[in-house]
């Protein structure tokens, strides 16, 4: 009697949680339906919202505010990204007026870092005056602060330059990536901050200054960047010739003429290949006398650059095959080989062999020589 008890129980149990299954699939299956026609809705309605006309756009904004929250907060994240201009002005009156701003405020303060993440998405939504973002930009979640860096308005990276830099220090290489990336999306209205750090007396920052501005060609900071091109560091150096090499530089070809005979190595290369950069011609016999340099980096950024300055480069170049330094000579004749193979034609003219023209008098002559 135990037995059959144990048997009926334990079938018993199986159907229930059968039973429970199939409940359980049944109802995650209509709950995934009616957010799917949630979401299509949504999606209709935003569609109008942001790329209709304006009146196509007021008679269905009323249907906006009958939304759920859930769906709308999860369409507007998703769009939020590619959004720019007039549309991405309407979504952020949308948020504002439908009460969605005060959800992701919300969210900034969350406990959980995940819903961290979507309010670090969102924030440039915000045009609350009391909000303060950079809570999410000193976030201890590393995803919180890039997401937040990346979502920066070109406005508002441009308003919070300091602690942008500030983030190109960051252990995250993510979180460097965005800042950077906000930083050059601003463009010339990061210049007068970007100014106001070349100034300053703390190396880490000036060198993270001197990365982005090597990205932002600007007038407004030759003359700063100049200043910068001759300090006592070795590595502002080589960042300051790198930032001429952007466009900048133009002005300053003399400069990084000059910064050739520089005693770093590395601040010898960033010039040579700035001077490449900017096209100067003028600056061919001097790169050529770096082919004999002591430093292989040097050497190679020079033939790199006679490369990329030729037709002039390459008369330096097979002029540099007889020079003197075997260093020069090498470096010669492996970027006119390297050239001379992308462009499907013979490598320059090899070495002379002195048994050359036996094999006319004797076929065996060469193998006889030899044996």
């Amino acid at each position: 009697m135990d037995r059959f008890a144990i048997f009926v129980a334990a079938w018993a149990s199986v159907g229930v949680m059968t039973f429970l299954y199939v409940v359980t699939g049944f109802a995650k299956d209509l709950i995934v339906k009616r957010n799917d026609r949630i979401r299509t809705r949504v999606l209709k309605i935003m569609e109008v919202v942001l790329f209709g006309t304006h009146n196509e756009a007021g008679d269905v904004f009323h249907e906006v505010l009958d939304l759920p929250t859930g769906p709308l907060l999860d369409v507007v994240q998703g769009l939020a990204v590619d959004l720019d201009g007039q549309a991405n002005e309407r979504l952020r009156t949308l948020v504002r007026s439908t009460g969605l701003e005060k959800h992701i405020i919300k969210k900034a303060s969350s406990k959980r870092w995940r819903v961290r993440v979507q309010a670090a998405q969102l924030h440039h939504l915000i045009t609350h005056p009391d909000f303060d973002r950079t809570e999410l930009l000193t976030d201890d979640s590393p995803l919180v602060r890039a997401r937040a860096a990346e979502a920066m308005a070109a406005t508002e990276a441009a308003q919070h330059t300091t602690m942008m830099l500030s983030l190109l220090s960051d252990p995250s290489p993510a979180v460097r990536l965005s800042a950077q990336h906000s930083l050059l999306q601003a463009g010339p209205l990061a210049v007068p901050g970007l100014l106001q750090h070349l100034d300053s007396d703390q190396h880490p920052m000036v060198m993270s200054a001197l990365g982005v501005a090597a990205h932002l060609p600007d007038l407004r900071l030759v003359d700063p960047v100049v200043g910068l091109a001759r300090s006592q560091n070795d590595e502002i150096r080589a960042l300051a010739a790198n930032v001429l090499g952007n466009g900048t530089g133009t002005m300053a070809v003399g400069l990084l003429e000059q910064m050739l005979q520089d005693p770093e190595a590395e601040v010898r290369v960033n010039a040579i290949e700035a001077l490449a950069r900017l096209g100067v011609m003028t600056a061919v016999t001097q790169i050529g006398r770096c082919l004999a340099d002591r430093n292989f980096n040097v050497r190679r950024a020079a033939g790199q650059a006679l490369d990329d300055l030729r037709p002039a480069g390459h008369l330096a170049l097979r002029r540099h095959l007889e020079d003197s330094d075997q260093f020069a000579r090498d470096m010669a004749r492996q970027v006119l080989d390297s050239a001379a193979t992308r462009a499907g034609l013979a490598i320059t003219t090899p070495a002379h062999d002195p048994l050359d023209g036996l094999e006319e008098l004797d076929p065996y002559a060469k193998i006889g020589y030899w044996l």
